[in-house]
């Protein structure tokens, strides 16, 4: 899954593009009667205020933890005996 957000300088302000991991996970899903839909959100924002607020709020969403990281992580703490 892409797990990246671009930040653009636009001529009013600024372009914030994410992909939704939700949509991703629904495309994956091969049981899912649903239409392939593109996973890609632009936002829209006047200042770099306005862009730092919606990433505080939302980047853990739109960057979700690696599923090997976290699976690696929890074995390797099994393995420590934490």
């Amino acid at each position: 899954m892409e797990c990246k957000v671009y930040i653009e300088r636009k001529q009013n302000g600024y372009e914030v593009e994410i992909h939704d991991p939700k949509i991703v996970e629904q495309n994956r899903d091969p049981s899912s009667k649903r239409p392939w839909r593109d996973p890609k959100r632009s936002y829209v924002f006047k200042s770099v205020k306005e862009v730092l607020d919606f990433l505080n709020k939302n980047l853990d969403k739109a960057l979700p933890m690696d599923e090997y990281s976290s699976s690696f992580d929890k074995a390797a703490g099994e393995i420590d005996g934490k």
